[in-house]
């Protein structure tokens, strides 16, 4: 195929356009709306991964100034609920005013710089264990001891009032960016606020959360999921059926921050050698699901002539799904129920926009450039009969605790361990001398250079606003090409 006027070769077998063609129902218009982009075939430097240095200059140049996913409202839904969103050495309260107002404040006393907020709860105001002084749920400074002996911060609201963060509600999710000046919500995100609305996102809860330590470097951990092609080597129980190497990955021209990939289900995996029947993919791929709500017992399925397997597999989950969820999934398209069909939006969010494969990642920086944070949330099709039910509590995971430690997780932890017994491995890799670049696929790993060059076009603009040389990032900068 030719991207931007590029020749790039894809996979044998059908397109993920070619699959849709065959849903026995309409798709999403936002799945049609597909454009590949030829983002050159330059080496990553190792040192992206692993150096202090430049961990600093995405800390000062990325994550202070790019949209990040603090919470969910519903983890906050009375005025004094808060979540405490920290990311490097930045703390936000994240709460809801008295008013109804979600604010995102900076954490920290404007007296001395405390921490007024350590872990998520319910308060009547921020009171800094310190010396005492006292913000109420909206900001506003409320009590000062010895108030008379602070004259400069007398009258001014400005000197007063906790600093806020700018803040953007999007499909049910606060959106927080520290930067004042930062791009607008709705440009950076236009493809999401754009797509999302097709597959009603904003009509869930969070039926699972958790969050977990991890060995590598923030971008080696989002990296690992945004592509299929470790699929045959790192998951080969799913390449009966599961179309990894045919999974489309769109990156679009206008807007830079929002990409996305789908790995087609209930097709087989363009990597065996053997034709399997329709009635071996369905009960593959019915037989792996032993746990989660499109489990459903049935390992053997009778297969029409002229049906396929994605047909009776999605019809299976719709019925199966709509009793569980209660809810009417009759009008839902097959890829909805089947595909993992992943945005990721830059630097590190990731909302799954089908409905039996319905997941939230988030990725932030560890103390180290060696480790990272990486949050799993499940979300659910909330009940037709207008029951909204409470968030699940997040499990928090240390370094050496696993993913199924996790209540709740089900039989995506053996997935996920899958995934993370290679991490520790990369970051160490990554050290060697022996090769000092990382080398990307120009089609199913495109998305993962692009994203490099977007973070050196941060840095880059950061650097110059501050005065700073370019010749800190000239080190671990993608070259051209």
């Amino acid at each position: 195929m030719t991207i931007d006027d590029a020749p790039v070769a894809r996979s044998a077998g059908p397109s993920f356009q070619q699959v849709l063609d065959t849903d026995a129902r309409a798709v999403p218009v936002a799945l049609r709306d597909t454009s590949a982009k030829f983002e050159g075939s330059a080496d990553v430097a190792k040192s992206r991964y692993t150096s202090p240095a430049f961990a600093a200059l995405e800390h000062d140049y990325v994550f202070k100034r790019t949209w990040q996913m603090g919470c969910h409202t519903s983890e906050i839904a009375k005025p004094g609920s808060h979540v405490v969103f920290d990311i490097g050495d930045e703390s936000l309260i994240i709460t809801r005013g008295s008013d109804d107002v979600i604010r995102a404040f900076h954490n920290s006393c404007l007296h001395r710089g405390t921490k007024l907020r350590c872990e998520d709860g319910r308060v009547a105001s921020f009171r800094c264990p310190f010396h005492g002084w006292t913000w109420s749920i909206d900001g506003e400074l409320s009590e000062m001891p010895c108030e008379w002996d602070f004259p400069q911060v007398a009258g001014d609201p400005a000197e007063r009032n906790l600093p806020e963060a700018r803040v953007a509600i999007w499909g049910g999710f606060v959106m927080v960016n520290l930067d004042p000046a930062c791009e607008p919500w709705e440009t950076y995100a236009d493809k999401l606020i754009e797509h999302l609305p097709d597959f009603d996102f904003d009509h869930r809860y969070v039926a699972f959360h958790a969050v977990k330590e991890v060995a590598a470097n923030w971008k080696v951990v989002m990296e690992a999921f945004a592509e299929a092609y470790h699929v045959i080597a790192t998951h080969p129980q799913i390449v009966e059926f599961s179309g990894d190497a045919n999974s489309e990955y769109s990156v679009w021209a206008d807007s830079p921050h929002v990409t996305r990939f789908v790995n087609a289900f209930g097709v087989q995996s363009p990597h065996l050698s053997d034709t399997l029947t329709e009635a071996q993919v369905a009960q593959a791929y019915l037989a792996f699901l032993t746990s989660g709500p499109r489990a459903t017992g049935i390992t053997s399925v009778e297969i029409p002539d002229g049906a396929n397997a994605r047909n009776m597999v999605a019809e299976i989950f719709r019925q199966n799904m709509g009793q569980v969820f209660g809810v009417d999934m009759s009008g839902r398209s097959d890829s909805e129920m089947l595909d993992a069909i992943l945005y990721n939006m830059f630097p590190a969010f990731a909302p799954w926009a089908g409905i039996g494969q319905s997941l939230v990642y988030r990725w932030r920086p560890g103390r180290t450039p060696d480790t990272s944070f990486m949050d799993v949330i499940r979300m659910a099709p909330l009940p037709d009969d207008g029951t909204v039910p409470p968030p699940a509590a997040c499990t928090v995971l240390t370094l050496d605790q696993a993913w199924s430690e996790a209540p709740g997780m089900g039989g995506l932890a053996a997935v996920f361990e899958q995934d993370m017994s290679n991490l520790h491995r990369v970051q160490s890799g990554l050290k060697s001398s022996g090769k000092r670049t990382v080398s990307f696929g120009n089609y199913q790993e495109a998305r993962l250079r692009g994203w490099h060059r977007l973070l050196d076009s941060y840095i880059a603009r950061g650097l110059e606003q501050d005065g700073r040389s370019a010749d800190e990032l000239a080190p671990f900068a993608v070259p051209a090409g």
